[in-house]
Formats: structure tokens, C-alpha cells, sequence
């Protein structure tokens, strides 16, 4: 691979082989691997395998926020429309990966934040970014009128947010993003006015 030592790499690389394998199953010595580089080069970026899953969450996490803004935020849909196109959107990612990686952050939180207080401070942090941005748009759709109002913006992005993340075990369990599809319908169905 003719290694350069830049970190945005290291960070991609590695975050990647972990979304894949999870965090228990790779060590520090495959991320080297993977970017052939020599272990000093690694500790010259990170102070530990910790610090440096903290930052990979923290890349991550601010590409997906850019990533969730442009469909929440897409006025040539409904607000209805954009939470639908978003979701499909990933569910259709994870088909195209082998409905077998999912989300770093996801998987991540269900893997180590139990343990590990500093990464869960990140995550929520991010989730809870996320799941702001979710709800300004659940906000418009229900001062449209096509989004029920019974339940704050917050509760149903919450509620949006733990739903398709609860899918994952399935679809990593069945290699199939069936159980995604249902989810997304049914949610539809359940918060259209």
C-alpha cells in the first residue's frame, strides 16, 4: 500500500476492519496491517487502541451528522419523505456491505461503552446531535400536518433512532436487511398522520 502516516487514513482503515470485525476481535496488529504501517507510527498518532476509538467515533460520528443533515434538511421532499429516504438509504447501504457491518457507532455502543465512560460520553453526545437534527425535522412535519402530533419531535426521533438501530442484530444474525425493510414500513405507518 506504500503508506503515507497521515491519521485521517489510519482512522478510516482501522475504523472500518472494526465496524467489520468488531472491537474485541481486532488488535492493534491487524489495524497495522491493514495500513501497513510499523507500530511506532500508530503510537505517534494514538496514545492506545481506547484513544484511538475515540477518535475514529469522533470522525465518524461528524460525517454521519453531515450525512443525516443533508437528508433532513433536503427541501425538495416532504419531512415525511426525507426521514423515509434516509433510512432506506441506509438500509440500502447495508445491503450493498453484505448486511454484515452496520454502524461503527452502533456497534460500538453495544460493544465497549459499557466499559469504557469516556467512549460512552462521545457516543450519546453524538446520538444525541443526531437525534436532535431528526426531530427539527419531525417538527416541520408535524407543523405540516403529516406527522402525528401526539408525541413531542424529540420522543418520536428517539423513537426513530433506537428503532432502526434495533434492527441490526437481525440483520447481522439473518444477513439481510428484510427485518430493516419491515421496520421502516411499519414506522411509516405509525408516525404518518
Amino acid at each position: 500500500m506504500g503508506y503515507k502516516h497521515d491519521i485521517t487514513d489510519i482512522i478510516d482503515t482501522g475504523s472500518e476492519v472494526i465496524r467489520k470485525n468488531g472491537y474485541h476481535n481486532v488488535g492493534i496488529n491487524q489495524i497495522l496491517k491493514e495500513c501497513d504501517i510499523p507500530k511506532g507510527s500508530f503510537y505517534n498518532f494514538f496514545e492506545s487502541k481506547e484513544d484511538f476509538i475515540n477518535k475514529a467515533v469522533e470522525k465518524y460520528a461528524a460525517a454521519a451528522m453531515v450525512r443525516i443533515s443533508s437528508f433532513m434538511e433536503d427541501e425538495s421532499k416532504t419531512p415525511l419523505k426525507r426521514i423515509e429516504a434516509f433510512y432506506q438509504a441506509n438500509i440500502e447501504g447495508n445491503a450493498q456491505d453484505g448486511a454484515n457491518g452496520g454502524c461503527l457507532i452502533n456497534n460500538l455502543s453495544m460493544e465497549v461503552a459499557s466499559a469504557n465512560p469516556e467512549t460512552a460520553e462521545i457516543i450519546d453526545g453524538w446520538f444525541n446531535k443526531w437525534v436532535d437534527k431528526i426531530a427539527e425535522c419531525v417538527k416541520e412535519g408535524q407543523e405540516r400536518g403529516e406527522i402525528i402530533d401526539d408525541k413531542s419531535p424529540r420522543e418520536i426521533a428517539e423513537y426513530l433512532h433506537a428503532g432502526f438501530n434495533g434492527t441490526f442484530p437481525s440483520m447481522k444474525v439473518r444477513k439481510s436487511t428484510e427485518f430493516m425493510e419491515n421496520w421502516l414500513q411499519m414506522t411509516l405507518e405509525f408516525i404518518r398522520k
